[in-house]
């Protein structure tokens, strides 16, 4: 994916500063701070990101998880609510494990919950945390709160759960929870803060989800949340698939990571502790994993957003086989070109991604992309922003081969190349 960093300007405004496709936050000039609520007495792990956007509402995307050191601050996550009708379907009685039901929530949740476990956390309190206790006040540790999915079976016995990165990042010790409400300590596998995924592992068998198919989700689809809101485990709530490939890479405070990139959006009553916990489908098929929440408040206002599965388990697998994730990258940095932005540089579009700088040695560098070309598709994608140019290489796999279509001096080209690997230091 590549890097960015401010919104387009609107009209009247003078044009943006460019931005990296991939890194750089975008930094409102006089977006107010967003509130936080005060923590819950059961806190949730790392310090939650905000994003500050200039929204009329004052929304912000939360990152679903509470810090408490003598004091806490919240975010959160959720779940979904839908019809057991679809696509005027008549209901139809599912079978889970033993004995039947009309309930779509409640055949979904027999099937999913024994997969699902609460995750506590602790670490170590920050270095501004710790500035906030007494004068030689002995270190008082990061307790945390989130959830977690049995997604497969480790060789040699014990099994592989899935979470989100800002759930376990840092932690010192992880305790998972299963549905028999035995406590056992989980090894860190490994974290991808770009996708906001995590692998932890257990020594223990527990049942593993069945994984579903998140492309063919649709919206309306009935979808069900499962995890510890609040540290309440093994939680049910239901709702609707709002939207699908929801992109908001301002979703961060760090400007090198865009977790929130092709996601699901559900209307979920979204609380922190969903964090990392189970998106399921009407059979208890494993389609996403909760991660973040866009409120005005902190807490659930309807608009909750989920990994989905299928970029999740490429990521796990990774984790799980060396460690670490490859991203996809053209190394271009940019703004989205606007109607004002398109007149005063002269433009021949008033749509398209702006190319601003390049990354040395990269693929855009080696094929030939410069400087104040206007990317308007990427193979058959349109690109009307840069936001569009996000996605689209997010959805690519590394050495790919792809076909820029631009424009340079006036004139409409086309420019083929290959998808490289984002740096690890960007």
């Amino acid at each position: 994916m590549e890097n960015q960093d401010d919104f387009e300007p609107t009209a009247g405004q003078t044009p943006e500063e460019p931005r990296d496709v991939e890194e750089t936050q975008p930094e409102p000039e006089s977006a107010p701070e967003a509130y936080v609520p005060p923590a819950q007495p059961a806190a949730l792990p790392p310090a939650p990101t905000v994003v500050k956007r200039p929204l009329s509402a004052m929304a912000v995307i939360a990152i679903a998880v509470v810090v408490a050191l003598l004091f806490g601050t919240v975010a959160g996550l959720g779940s979904a609510w839908v019809g057991l009708r679809l696509f005027n379907q008549k209901q139809t009685t599912l079978t889970v494990v033993e004995g039947s039901t009309e309930e779509g929530v409640a055949a979904a949740a027999a099937a999913a919950l024994p997969s699902v476990v609460n995750v506590d956390v602790t670490g170590d309190p920050t270095s501004e945390e710790s500035s906030l206790l007494p004068t030689a006040h002995p270190s008082v540790p990061v307790v945390g709160n989130g959830s977690g999915v049995a997604f497969r079976a480790a060789d040699g016995g014990g099994t592989y759960i899935l979470t989100n990165d800002h759930v376990v990042a840092n932690a010192k010790t992880i305790v998972v929870t299963g549905q028999d409400g035995e406590r056992r300590k989980a090894q860190l596998i490994g974290t991808d803060p770009e996708t906001d995924i995590a692998v932890i592992k257990i020594d223990a068998a527990l049942p593993v989800i069945k994984a579903g198919d998140s492309e063919k989700l649709v919206v309306g689809q009935l979808v069900i949340a499962i995890g510890s809101p609040f540290g309440l485990q093994h939680s049910v709530t239901s709702g609707v698939v709002s939207a699908m490939h929801r992109s908001l890479p301002d979703s961060s405070d760090s400007g090198t990571v865009y977790p929130l990139v092709d996601v699901i959006q559900t209307d979920a009553a979204i609380n922190p502790g969903n964090s990392g916990g189970a998106l399921v489908d009407r059979t208890g098929a494993l389609v996403g994993i909760p991660s973040a929440i866009y409120s005005s408040s902190g807490a659930n206002d309807g608009v909750g957003f989920a990994i989905p599965v299928k970029s999740a388990l490429r990521v796990a697998e990774a984790l799980i086989k060396t460690g670490s994730v490859e991203h996809p990258f053209l190394g271009i940095s940019g703004q989205t070109v606007t109607a004002d932005f398109a007149a005063t540089e002269k433009l021949p579009v008033e749509e398209g991604a702006y190319v601003a700088e390049l990354t040395k040695g990269t693929e855009a560098e080696k094929s030939g992309i410069r400087k104040g070309d206007v990317i308007v598709k990427l193979d058959t994608t349109p690109i009307r922003s840069m936001d569009d140019l996000i996605l689209a290489v997010r959805r690519k796999t590394v050495g790919d081969t792809v076909t820029l279509s631009l424009y340079r001096d006036g004139k409409q080209i086309e420019i083929k190349m290959k998808v490289g690997v984002k740096p690890a230091n960007l």
